[in-house]
């Protein structure tokens, strides 16, 4: 407090915090500008022809038309004799059955002779009857971001410099505050330009983003389903496919940022945690800095996790990778450390972490995970079943349920409730898509573009292994546990029996989960040997994920390796570890540097529209009776005989209607894709009407005779699913507080028997 206090103190430090201070101001005036029309449908003739002057801003482009066709025709706003990258937009497509297209862009310096360009593809024409912009606070909200990030990246430098002017920083500790920045930015480097790496599943989850934005524009943040996919029709992703982590990302989208802009930033954020987290793991387990900054180098440059990011762009699969780190310092800790231990029974929270963080990014990776938990509980079965350990590992489980439980429960509900696409991936063959045993020593890390080995062998083969630091750490492995032997035959342990005993089963686990990623192993065998044994091999889709796991196990191996040989100091051994550290720093780079060089098809996605409704890969979570020719159109609501709409009113997946029918009573199916958790009920007197499942997986109302009033149809899920978020939250903020609480103790010096 007395540091603040002088900095405070400092005059220069004051006129700068001034000079923030009256910035920020500017930027929150802005804000209360709201939205407004920039121009109006009275001049469409104008936008529409010899354009019109706008200053720098995010704009969306309205146009309002008919048109019989449905995204054959586009739209976008352009103008001529503009400097580079002042105008940002992409065209948008025209769909049927909305009468109002947007299409949003931006400005960075005024622009004149600024017009819509409609450009008709289709053999039907489209009949525009009027257009406008609309500008709010976005370009507002995008400089206080900007202003606040700046001010206080300023600040900390500032103040570190005064503190260590005061009182010097040990250079381990230099090392660590500057090396994971500048190594996470070393390791964004394909995004440190102005566009995105096409990645196969990159539109896939360019849309989940998106969708989860609109949904929180909505006010429909808690409906689990987004209205974005599908034409409107609606898409169960976040129920099956964890987005928590992707919140950050959709909030920044709300700022106003564009797509590029967002998904850039969460690949920087996402190799940030990864060498945070991964460092303090290391650094954990080793109790030594440099250790740590070894482990998350290894890490962090890890060919699979580069190729994931930049190649594949799985971001489910990148995101939990960012979790590992934690599993393995808490495995180490519960199988290392004394039973009798202090604080051993809080290290279920390491391991609850980790499986949080996986289960809300990755169910894949969960369930790969999964199985080597299983695997490494079983080799070392006697400490497994022993009280305390099993206390910890039985705590584990219960807590990360219980963590979980608000997206486990509906996840397994719907599961249950009907069948999906996903179902078809059961048994499906996989072992042609493993990797050859040359792999294993493919050591170049170029970008690669082929994946398809069983046809083109490893031809442009993609960075799919362990890679050069790695393959090193292998041989260390080897060498280490020939001169242990030695040293053991003359009475002098170089690395402690516990420790020998780690590498051993973390390079076992290791050499096991890149075999099972190979063709050799029989997966197809594997698949037919039972149902479940199907559905398994299915759903993981390509052996070679299991590389994952294969690299955190062989990085937690030469860490532990490390830590010997630092507390020996064993001087070729130690400059070794530097040696590997450079390798994988500079192959990591050569990889790096070959995706920006040879990787084709930039994205550059200013325009939300343009990215379509329908990215939704393979599909796996339609209900399998769902057409999905049917669910990529807009389509109007359609009604049995006998009953009539007399209005309709939608917002996202909430409808509002007004509902007539005979003495026969009847139904109305709405364009939104069925999921168990649909509700409707009359706005009049509160009675529930039936909801089931109509053509195409569209939604049924169904209505009694006589009806007449105004109905309201939406999304709310299950009560139980509501039980099963008030669970989580307390359990949550339970251990936040004990933690809190143990914290408080320990600065009192009272010890806490809490296994929080």
């Amino acid at each position: 407090m007395e540091g603040y206090r002088e900095l405070i103190a400092n005059k220069k430090i004051r006129i700068l915090l001034c000079v923030e201070l009256l910035l920020i101001a500017f930027g929150i005036a802005g804000l209360f500008r709201g939205s407004r029309l920039a121009v109006g449908t009275e001049d469409t003739e104008q936008l529409l022809g010899e354009g019109v002057s706008l200053p720098a801003g995010v704009y969306t482009a309205r146009l309002y038309c008919e048109s019989e066709e449905d995204g054959v025709s586009i739209f976008q706003v352009v103008a001529d004799g503009m400097r580079y990258k002042t105008l940002l937009c992409n065209p948008a497509p025209i769909y049927s059955g909305i009468p109002v297209q947007e299409c949003q862009f931006y400005l960075t310096d005024r622009v004149n002779q600024l017009r819509i360009v409609v450009s008709d593809y289709g053999e039907k024409p489209v009949f525009v009857q009027g257009a406008e912009i609309v500008t709010g606070t976005e370009g507002s909200r995008i400089y206080l971001f900007w202003l606040l990030v700046f001010c206080m990246t300023l600040d900390s430098f500032i103040a570190l410099a005064l503190f260590h002017k005061k009182k010097p920083i040990p250079p381990d500790k230099q090392m660590v505050l500057f090396g994971i920045p500048l190594l996470a930015l070393l390791s964004s480097l394909p995004v440190l330009v102005d566009y995105n790496i096409q990645g196969v599943d990159l539109s896939f989850h360019l849309m989940r983003i998106e969708a989860l934005a609109q949904n929180i524009r909505q006010n429909q943040m808690f409906a689990r389903l987004e209205g974005a996919w599908l034409a409107g029709h609606g898409y169960a992703n976040s129920i099956f496919y964890g987005d928590t982590f992707l919140l950050p990302a959709a909030l920044l989208r709300i700022l106003g940022f564009h797509l590029t802009d967002v998904y850039r930033f969460y690949i920087v954020a996402v190799n940030l945690a990864t060498a945070l987290i991964s460092y303090i793991c290391f650094r954990k387990c080793s109790d030594s800095r440099y250790i740590g900054m070894f482990g998350c180098v290894l890490y962090l440059f890890f060919p699979y996790r580069i190729y994931n990011i930049y190649n594949r762009a799985a971001v489910g699969e990148y995101t939990a990778m960012v979790f590992l780190p934690l599993l393995a310092l808490g495995f180490y800790k519960i199988y290392t450390e004394d039973t009798k231990g202090k604080g051993y029974l809080r290290n279920w929270g390491i391991l609850a972490a980790g499986f949080t963080g996986i289960i809300q990014s990755h169910l894949l990776s969960c369930e790969m995970v999964g199985v080597f938990t299983v695997l490494l509980c079983l080799l070392l079965w006697k400490k497994t079943f022993s009280w305390r350990t099993f206390r910890v590992l039985a705590l584990t489980v219960v807590m990360t349920i219980a963590l979980n439980a608000w997206f486990l429960i509906p996840l397994v509900d719907l599961m249950a409730a009907d069948g999906y696409y996903l179902g078809h991936n059961a048994g499906l063959p996989i072992q042609h898509r493993g990797v050859y045993l040359a792999h294993l020593f493919y050591t170049l890390q170029a970008a690669g573009s082929s994946s398809h080995f069983s046809d083109n062998g490893m031809v442009d083969t993609e960075p799919i292994g362990l890679g050069m630091a790695l393959l090193i750490c292998l041989f260390m492995g080897c060498a280490v546990f020939l001169k242990q032997s030695r040293s053991e035959a003359v009475g002098r342990n170089m690395i402690a029996k516990q420790e020998k005993k780690a590498i051993g089963i973390a390079l076992g686990l290791g050499l096991v989960a890149f075999f099972m990623s190979t063709y050799y192993f029989p997966w197809d065998l594997l698949g037919k040997s039972s149902k479940l044994a199907g559905v398994l091999t299915g759903s993981l889709q390509f052996p070679t994920r299991l590389t994952g796991i294969a690299g955190i196990c062989i990085v937690m191996a030469a860490c532990i390796m490390g830590k010997g040989l630092l507390r020996e100091k064993e001087g070729a051994f130690q400059g070794m570890l530097l040696l590997v550290s450079a390798v994988s720093v500079v192959f990591g780079a050569y990889q790096l540097n070959d995706i920006l060089l040879d990787k084709e098809e930039p994205i550059r996605l200013y325009t939300a529209q343009n990215l379509g409704h329908s990215a939704v890969l393979g599909a796996e979570y339609l209900p399998e009776n769902a057409d999905l020719s049917h669910l990529i159109h807009y389509h109007m609501p359609v009604c049995s005989e006998g009953v009539k709409q007399l209005s309709y009113d939608r917002k996202g997946l909430c409808v509002d209607a007004y509902v007539k029918t005979g003495e026969e009573g009847g139904y109305i199916e709405y364009p939104l894709l069925y999921y168990k958790g649909y509700e409707a009920q009359s706005k009049d007197t509160g009675e529930k009407l039936t909801v089931v499942k109509g053509n195409n997986a569209d939604v049924r109302v169904l209505f009694p005779e006589n009806f007449s009033g105004q109905i309201q149809v939406k999304y709310k899920g299950m009560w139980y699913w509501r039980v099963a978020e008030t669970i989580s939250v307390f359990v949550g903020a339970a251990i936040l507080l004990c933690r809190i609480r143990i914290r408080i103790n320990r600065k009192r010096g009272i010890q806490t028997n809490c296994v929080c």
